[in-house]
């Protein structure tokens, strides 16, 4: 195969064209299935050289080099006829295999691969292509087949933009680390019970695998992983990815590792360490919580995995597992019980903070990694906040977290020490009386200093505000409960201070949570993950050479000037992923920009507005008319389709806007005009403003003010046309809804 590195990009081209694919997460889906068959005809070629018996589960018809291979002699399937055998011949089959207990893993795994499994495409040409760019990987090849290893850890990167997949993938250097600060050992058995494409586990195999010296060692390698995964796509990633990484029985189960009962579990089930990254935000059937205690049966799917790895920790085992904020800071019943179960069982030594966009654009939420091992209770425990390397605003796809990042705790670990940065505690010791006493099993300590807003997305917000209600209103109840218990004296007092504290916190954020919607929810539309892309709809580069056509020619009308060039957009420039078919541009390529001038009263007929007339009516989107009027001046009127907001004195920093859509207005010196080249685009570039904070962008000091070198280098995400309208019509029927949030609350 001549480009690996453009595999992906190969198949996505073709797989855009068939009518039968919505979206990333299909495509993958469907990428998956044909891989997965592609490697496993490449491994049974391999046993059947090794093994004299070897018979395959599948018929033969339904192998991979006796259907999909073509071999230019024109006998290949395509069309009509290759659509008939994949859907009626090949996934029936397969899903019908005959397994039973005794039926060997490697087998096995062929009918729980297409148990759940589908084929998207509708167009048969199109698919026979797409399983000729597969079929050209040489995976008898070694260096070949290495080199895909590789290829595919991008296929499992794109799980990022697919969706609600982007739950089964945590960057490649945070499994690294985990397992390289685990230090495994040749002998010991892995687990991860929640696998999803199998990171962890190929993690902890290129750690162990320099320490395998003999055949005796190979074979403990190759049984040193166990995983589970309970969603069917996934698990066929995962089966795949071991199969490339060597591992040909792979020990990985298609179920729900929280519907046993954990009480249940014996020495057998347990293992010596345990690396995971459970599922968060999510939740259970209410009957999954008879599974466990009544005092860890928490709501939350992180809670229950992490009383899911306690109790399958064999004694001396080790564990890392990645949790979000929510677990350090909460404080309702059920996860005061787990982290008392951490406290006095086992011994939590370190926890790592980690900045919020390493999980970037699946979650915005602040993730944590804690390391604890069953060698005892805790004594101690190390807070180390790990802060964003110099040079990085954030990691992205195209500046993905590397390993190298966590150098800096990497030199710490070995040589601990109290640190200090910027004032706040970088890293610290706790006590295990410390954390259970006076700090009532809070373990949000060295955190970040939030100097600005975070904005979470939609389901991030909502779990944090939950978390945090459930926490508040658990310290309510346990001060009704001391009350009731009849408490003397001082103590009720302390209790009711505390209550009175937590119920000022509830108020606080149950106002301020509707504006945060908000906020969250016109994020995800300017980063294009509101709604789908549709190919048919153009891309963002077709629509920028169509605004420099209209731009060009407002210039030789004389009716725009020509602006100085700026810098191109670098990589680095980009503050955040969009979505393939999109642009970045820079606002001067899509708007212009006008001052407002001094004025008369004499009457033009054409309404005056200044930085006071700027306070919106409930209609935002309509101007009003205005009581002062002017006569033309050498800037003339701001046209429709344009934003006029303060360009001089404190109101910059209020976001005060007054949209202009259907007449033409003048405005005062205080004032500036954005103008969308093209009317088509005007409705997306208002909500774009919104997310803009003009008060970052002002200069002077004695008197604020922003100009045109300001505002026009500001980086703008063109959508195509289409899908702009699209936003701007889900946004219309999202925020409504806000705003009854804000009305209730």
């Amino acid at each position: 195969m001549s480009s690996l590195s453009n595999f992906v990009k190969r198949l996505r081209d073709i797989m855009r064209n068939d009518a039968g694919i919505n979206g990333d997460a299909q495509r993958i889906e469907q990428i998956a299935w044909m891989l997965f068959l592609k490697v496993y005809d490449a491994k049974e070629q391999d046993w059947e050289m090794e093994e004299d018996d070897y018979q395959s589960i599948m018929p033969e018809a339904c192998r991979w080099i006796n259907w999909a291979h073509d071999d230019g002699a024109g006998r290949a399937m395509t069309g009509d006829r290759l659509l008939d055998f994949v859907n009626n011949t090949l996934f029936p089959t397969l899903k019908g295999l005959e397994v039973t207990p005794e039926t060997p893993v490697k087998k096995a795994i062929v009918q729980a691969n297409f148990q759940d499994a589908n084929n998207y495409m509708k167009d048969g040409v199109l698919l026979r292509q797409v399983i000729n760019v597969i079929d050209e990987l040489d995976l008898g090849d070694y260096e070949e087949s290495h080199a895909f290893g590789e290829i595919y850890e991008s296929i499992l990167r794109e799980l990022q933009s697919a969706g609600s997949s982007g739950e089964f993938y945590t960057p490649r250097a945070v499994t690294d680390f985990m397992a390289k600060m685990i230090r495994p050992r040749v002998g010991e058995k892995m687990a991860d019970f929640a696998c999803g494409t199998g990171g962890f586990l190929t993690s902890w195999l290129k750690e162990l695998e320099p320490q395998v010296d003999s055949t005796d060692d190979q074979a403990r390698f190759a049984s040193s992983v166990y995983g589970i995964e309970k969603k069917q796509f996934p698990y066929m990633l995962c089966v795949t990815n071991l199969l490339l990484h060597g591992i040909d029985v792979p020990t990985v189960y298609h179920e729900n590792a929280l519907t046993r009962d954990v009480l249940d579990y014996a020495d057998d089930d347990r293992f010596d360490v345990v690396l995971m990254n459970p599922p968060y935000g999510g939740s259970e059937k209410a009957d999954v919580k008879n599974h466990f205690p009544a005092d860890l049966a928490s709501s939350e799917t992180a809670d229950l995995f992490m009383s899911v790895i306690m109790y399958r920790l064999k004694e001396n085992g080790r564990a890392a597992v990645i949790l979000p904020d929510g677990f350090l800071f909460g404080t309702d019943n059920a996860k005061i019980s787990i982290k008392k179960k951490l406290l006095s069982e086992f011994n939590l030594h370190t926890v790592v903070r980690m900045p919020g966009s390493v999980f970037s654009p699946y979650t915005s939420i602040t993730t944590n990694i804690l390391f604890f091992d069953r060698t005892g209770p805790t004594k101690t425990t190390w807070f180390y906040r790990l802060d964003m390397p110099e040079g990085y605003r954030h990691f992205s796809k195209t500046k993905p977290m590397k390993l190298e990042h966590f150098a800096p705790v990497m030199d710490w670990w070995n040589d601990r020490r109290e640190l200090e940065a910027d004032g706040f505690f970088k890293a610290k010791a706790f006590t295990a009386a410390q954390l259970a006493g006076e700090l009532g099993y809070n373990l949000d300590q060295c955190g970040y200093p939030h100097e600005e807003e975070e904005i979470l997305d939609p389901m991030d917000l909502i779990l944090r505000y939950q978390e945090e209600r459930a926490s508040l209103n658990a310290v309510v109840d346990n001060t009704l409960n001391s009350i009731l218990s009849g408490l003397a004296g001082n103590k009720v007092a302390a209790y009711s201070n505390a209550a009175n504290g937590a119920l000022r916190r509830l108020s606080e954020i149950d106002q301020s949570f509707p504006d945060k919607m908000q906020k969250s929810i016109l994020q995800l539309a300017i980063q294009g993950r509101l709604v789908e892309q549709r190919p048919e709809e153009g891309t963002g580069e077709e629509l920028y050479r169509e605004i420099q056509r209209e731009k060009e020619k407002l210039i030789r009308e004389g009716k725009i000037k020509r602006e100085k060039l700026l810098p191109e957009i670098s990589e680095d420039d980009k503050p955040f992923e969009i979505p393939e078919g999109w642009k970045w541009v820079r606002l001067a390529d899509i708007a212009y920009l006008t001052s407002g001038n001094q004025y008369n009263e004499e009457e033009s007929g054409i309404p005056y507005l200044k930085v006071a007339d700027m306070n919106l009516p409930e209609n935002k989107y309509e101007i009003t008319t205005s009581s002062r009027f002017t006569s033309p001046d050498n800037n003339g009127p701001i046209p429709k389709h344009s934003i006029i907001f303060p360009k001089r004195g404190g109101a910059i920093a209020t976001n005060k806007k007054k949209i202009v859509r259907n007449q033409p207005v003048y405005i005062d010196s205080n004032s500036m005009g954005m103008t969308a080249i093209i009317p088509g685009i005007f409705d997306f570039m208002r909500l774009w403003f919104d997310s803009i904070d003009m008060g970052k962008l002002q200069t002077g000091t004695s008197v604020p003010q922003i100009n045109n070198k300001d505002l026009y280098p500001l980086l703008f995400p063109l959508p195509p046309l289409g899908e702009q309208k699209r936003i701007v019509e889900k946004l219309e029927e999202l925020l409504p809804m806000c705003e009854r949030l804000t009305q209730q609350c």
